[in-house]
């Protein structure tokens, strides 16, 4: 099946009651899928429109770029586990500091006011020193992949699915981690990750031939004493598989027909394109 065919062409909006403009130059959409595009599309087709394919620029909010500053550390200390090197928390805080100063030359941040920046970067690397005392992984445990990336064509569909995984550990369980103000609340981490531990899920089978032994999603706290906390999850059920699959037929007969609806709810509160979707709907 592809996008194409899924529609068909009297479905499809006619030009003169298009809502939204024309894309200023092909998004690539049908170039592959990832669990962040699907993730989003079930977020909200018109935050999608904006973030994909108009491909509006915003700025990168503290806690995103406090997440990301962590996952680069972590990937260093992953790194350095597979290549069997002993633990070096003074050599990881200075990759730390120069990917702290890197990403704020590449990134702009809104910091609201003078020494938010400076009590990021304090938080941040609170987290992980508290991660590293209370890892669920020991260090002495080689990974099997360490920020695998995967790639796979689901030839049911016709398109791509690429994905990073975090790390492997032996035994084919997929780490992935996450940084959050507070804990998540019971059962609902599962619920909230379950569209990228599918798509993680499929990667690792189509790339290794085996079904993985499970899921860990580590959360780091940003609490005033950091805390971490792991959930750990079955290998993907039938049914989650089955859910995906139906997703990406969503997202793909979406596409298609162009159905850049929105769908408004209490997301909306902190979307990035709040202000364009006010625009475009007259509000």
């Amino acid at each position: 099946m592809n996008a194409a065919q899924s529609v068909p062409a009297q479905q499809k909006v006619p030009s003169n009651l298009r809502i939204l403009p024309e894309p200023s130059s092909d998004p690539g959409l049908l170039d592959y899928l990832s669990a962040s595009r699907l993730k989003c599309w079930q977020t909200c087709r018109r935050q999608f429109f904006f973030r994909y394919v108009e491909r509006i620029a915003t700025p990168t909010a503290p806690a995103l770029f406090i997440g990301q500053q962590v996952h680069e550390c972590l990937k260093s200390l992953n790194w350095a586990r597979w290549k069997s090197e002993p633990f070096d928390a003074d050599q990881l805080r200075a990759e730390f500091d120069e990917s702290w100063e890197r990403g704020l030359e590449s990134e702009s941040v809104p910091w609201k006011k003078e020494g938010d920046e400076a009590n990021a970067k304090a938080q941040a690397w609170a987290m992980l020193e508290t991660y590293f005392a209370e890892s669920p992984v020991p260090y002495s445990e080689t990974p099997e992949g360490v920020e695998v990336e995967v790639d796979c064509y689901l030839d049911r569909f016709g398109i791509r699915l690429v994905g990073i995984i975090d790390l492997v550990r032996l035994g084919g369980k997929i780490v992935d981690y996450k940084t959050a103000a507070r804990a998540p609340s019971s059962g609902s981490g599962p619920e909230q990750h379950a569209t990228q531990l599918a798509a993680y899920g499929t990667l690792y089978r189509s790339a290794t031939g085996q079904r993985e032994s499970g899921f860990e999603l580590h959360y780091l706290i940003k609490t005033k004493v950091p805390k971490i906390l792991v959930s750990t999850l079955d290998p993907m059920s039938d049914r989650l598989e089955s859910e995906l699959f139906r997703l990406i037929e969503d997202y793909l007969e979406g596409i298609a027909a162009e159905a850049w609806i929105p769908s408004p709810g209490q997301h909306c509160s902190w979307c990035d394109y709040a202000s364009e979707c006010r625009t475009l709907s007259g509000l």
